[in-house]
């Protein structure tokens, strides 16, 4: 008789996933909310605008993002190893939930926001869906090809789009909005570097999770430490290295250097110490928040972002669901100064921790991600809680150490 797979139940989740999760998504809130709607022309920031706006530039921005995508490599993981266990293949599964986020990534890049990555999620997935059965060391061999190679060739051979995305303006009514999208859509999945930089970040997620190097953070407090006091130590190098001098003198590098070859080298080496620095971000917080999560003092503080992070899908796509028609409803976009964006941003994710906490109490997983795993595994999942189903949130942050194995 065939086994049929079925997605990971509520005792056998990893809280500390959802938890890395929740905390990456409040991020990339917060880069949209007080960055990337923008302020109006001419608009000169405040003394508080530019401490958020420096702030969320060099402790938030990208490395959100970064630290998603690394979890669905590890998610990717984790679900491989429960098809290995029950002896069923996960392709078709799998290959299912690619579509799925593919399907909704499309309707919510064209009809609701541009910072739209499911699409992104889905496209890389396929090759990772392709490569699963690599070894360790091909994995890494393919990470430094991708970095080395392809991202450098892509860059150079095909034609640079980001000019024309620039020009781009975006509208505050919905009409103007979606044909805003459209055009920004077709021009923004010809930067074809950035499919090569979030597989390179998926496969290393893969791998992360491959080599159980959660699972020893979990365990293993000296290596919790010794990470954190690298991490910092990078920071204290990186941050003022890249932001306030090599960031500024690029620019003036490049317009010196008029060989391809080494203008290539240069992006290499800068590309290099940008990467460096997200995955030292990243590193940092992971750690970080492990460590506040595997304490009994601390993990309390942890709490709502489990609910938060178990259904990150249904809250990504509800931010947009909300702020979109607020921003065009009350002339926003280019229209929303750091401060105010920060204040939009709290009063959002205050909201979504409290419906989260709310849902996850009733139900199983958000309302998405219920749509999403019907799809995947077609077949209408449950969705209520039965009476004696209750989601406890101090009883899933117990659970990481316990499952530490799973990861």
């Amino acid at each position: 008789m065939a086994i049929a797979l079925q997605p990971v139940s509520q005792s056998k989740r990893d809280a500390s996933l959802d938890v890395l999760r929740g905390f990456a998504l409040a991020g990339v809130l917060l880069t949209f909310c007080a960055g990337d709607v923008g302020s109006s022309p001419g608009y000169t920031n405040s003394f508080l605008d530019e401490v958020i706006s420096w702030t969320k530039w060099i402790l938030v921005e990208n490395r959100m993002y970064t630290m998603l995508i690394i979890i669905f490599g590890i998610g990717f993981h984790v679900q491989l190893e429960k098809a290995k266990r029950k002896g069923v293949s996960l392709i078709p599964f799998f290959s299912r939930r690619l579509i799925g986020l593919l399907l909704i990534g499309f309707l919510h890049a064209i009809l609701l926001s541009t910072r739209d990555i499911l699409m992104f999620y889905a496209l890389a997935g396929i090759v990772l869906l392709l490569i699963h059965k690599a070894s360790n060391r091909l994995l890494v061999v393919l990470m430094l090809a991708l970095f080395l190679i392809e991202g450098p060739a892509v860059r150079y051979v095909f034609p640079q789009v980001w000019p024309q995305i620039a020009s781009l303006k975006q509208a505050n009514n919905y009409a103007d909005h979606v044909r805003h999208n459209w055009q920004f859509f077709k021009l923004y999945h010809q930067v074809y570097f950035i499919y090569i930089e979030m597989l390179s970040h998926f496969l290393f997620g893969f791998w992360i999770a491959r080599v159980n190097i959660l699972g020893k953070i979990k365990t293993n407090k000296k290596l919790r430490r010794n990470l954190i006091l690298i991490s910092l130590a990078a920071s204290v190098v990186l941050i003022p290295g890249y932001y306030f001098w090599l960031f500024k003198s690029a620019p003036i590098l490049f317009g010196k250097v008029t060989q391809p070859w080494l203008q290539t080298i240069i992006g290499i080496g800068m590309r290099s110490i940008w990467q460096i620095w997200m995955f030292v971000s990243v590193t940092l917080y992971s750690t970080l928040l492990i460590s506040l999560l595997v304490s009994d003092k601390t993990k309390k503080y942890l709490k709502p972002l489990a609910a938060f992070g178990q259904m990150a899908l249904s809250n990504y796509l509800m931010q947009s669901l909300l702020l979109v028609p607020y921003l065009l409803l009350f002339n926003k976009y280019d229209n929303l100064p750091p401060l105010n964006g920060f204040i939009l941003f709290v009063v959002v994710l205050a909201m979504q921790l409290s419906f989260s906490a709310w849902w996850m109490a009733r139900y199983k997983m958000g309302p998405f991600e219920w749509l999403l795993r019907s799809f995947t595994y077609w077949k209408w999942q449950p969705l209520k809680r039965s009476s004696g189903e209750k989601f406890n949130q101090r009883e899933e942050v117990v659970k990481v150490t316990a499952m530490a194995s799973l990861v």
